[in-house]
């Protein structure tokens, strides 16, 4: 045995070791999920240097951690209970014992709509207490640093200064509470739409109002509110919502240019209930007019590139969860149709797949109406603006007929000589006899 190995036995022996814990720092990587890589690092001062070549000597096979207390040495982790890498730097004036471990329970973690938040765990950090306070040594600190995307919440107990999205205490602190928060955000998961119903109103000319509602499944009240305050920043701008849901677009028309008078409304009624409203005419007809005319008849028939959108191959798919449904004029009667009708209602639900969709119906032309004088009269008389000009001619007239009496009067007597006759056999003489 050579002298070395002497002299650390009877050191052992006598348990007279000197070396101590100047001081420690803890280092904690977050990454953007919460997950903690943590480094604890012990600042050791050997009494001199035997004793660090003794503690070299009985590392050099393996460091643990029944090693270190030997040497007196009360060195564990202190997070989390757990094993950990064990390294020992040699430095001119700091010798260093690194513990790293990793910890997925440092922080809380809730997931919200726009961003996933994350709070400390006050726990965690139970070596730090006394009594009801947290005391930070004079030779500690704690640094933590955030991922690069994470916001910082202002309020940190204890205070102290932000940079680079990295935070620190350094002791002495006494305080009563210890607390960081940050956020990340993140882009919103798309909300499951349960079912979209288009509606198309046919009227007679073969134009249509449509109406498409979009019923969501708000799985929290978090959502509805995150979608209430989307639907006032969106307001009626289609573009807006197709960049926020690329579900959510006029279904029904030709191509883009095809759309006019659209309007968005968000009708908030609970979680079950509310719905996206889109409301739009088209630019070309629903159902086309066939040139062919039987009788009084005008035949109808359904405009197939509507439903361009849901073309594929050629052919059209009504994709699961969305539903059409085509309603014709109270007054037309339908004289072809490869789908069932019930009350001049058509109904497509998905999911439903079709080479053509073929439907052709026939409306009554209108007799011209005739020509009621005491309706036109009642009309005019009933509208208040017609009725004054009215009133103002009567008058005007009226002044005309009163100046002019004279000449109106001689007009009228020469008329009426003019055009009286008496005829000669009419002309009898009557004689008186005494």
């Amino acid at each position: 045995m050579n002298k070395l190995a002497i002299v650390f036995v009877l050191l052992l022996t006598a348990n007279v070791f000197g070396a101590e814990i100047e001081k420690n720092s803890i280092n904690i990587i977050v990454d953007s999920e919460g997950k903690s890589l943590i480094e604890e690092t012990f600042f050791v001062l050997f009494e001199d240097q035997n004793e660090l070549n003794l503690f070299k000597e009985a590392i050099k096979e393996n460091i643990s951690f029944n090693a270190l207390k030997e040497f007196d040495l009360n060195i564990e982790t202190r997070i989390e209970e757990t094993e950990a890498s064990i390294s020992f730097e040699e430095q001119p004036e700091n010798n260093r014992i690194k513990l790293n471990y990793s910890s997925d329970k440092l922080f809380f973690s809730k997931n919200k709509i726009t961003f996933n938040e994350f709070t400390l765990n006050q726990k965690k950090f139970s070596f730090l207490e006394s009594g009801e306070k947290i005391v930070f040594p004079e030779n500690f600190s704690l640094r933590f640093v955030l991922p690069r995307e994470a916001e910082v919440k202002e309020k940190i107990i204890p205070e102290t200064l932000v940079f680079s999205k990295t935070v620190e205490w350094k002791g002495p602190i006494t305080t009563d509470e210890l607390f960081l928060q940050y956020s990340i955000e993140k882009t919103p998961e798309p909300i499951k739409i349960k079912q979209t119903k288009i509606e198309l109103n046919t009227k007679e000319d073969g134009f249509a109002v449509i109406s498409e509602k979009y019923f969501f499944e708000f799985m929290s009240q978090d959502e509805l509110d995150y979608f209430i305050e989307t639907a006032k920043r969106n307001g009626s701008s289609l573009s807006s919502w197709f960049v926020f849901d690329n579900r959510i677009f006029p279904h029904i028309g030709e191509n883009d240019l095809d759309i006019k008078k659209a309007s968005v409304e968000f009708v908030e009624s609970g979680l079950e209930n509310s719905f996206l409203s889109i409301v739009y005419e088209n630019e070309s007809p629903l159902f086309i007019e066939k040139q062919e005319k039987t009788g009084r008849f005008v035949e109808w028939s359904f405009n197939s590139k509507k439903l361009n959108n849901f073309l594929s191959g050629g052919i059209i798919i009504i994709p699961e969860n969305i539903v059409l449904e085509i309603s014709l004029p109270s007054n037309a009667e339908i004289k072809e149709s490869n789908f069932g009708a019930v009350n001049g209602l058509i109904v497509l639900a998905g999911y439903k797949t079709t080479s053509k969709i073929n439907i052709v119906f026939a409306v009554k032309e209108n007799i011209a109406p005739s020509f009621n004088l005491s309706a036109a009269i009642q009309g005019i008389v009933s509208n208040r603006d017609t009725a004054v000009i009215l009133v103002v001619i009567l008058i005007v007239v009226s002044f005309t007929a009163y100046f002019k009496r004279d000449s109106i009067t001689e007009k009228i007597d020469n008329f009426i000589i003019n055009n009286s006759k008496i005829e000669a056999g009419e002309k009898t003489e009557i004689n008186i006899s005494d």
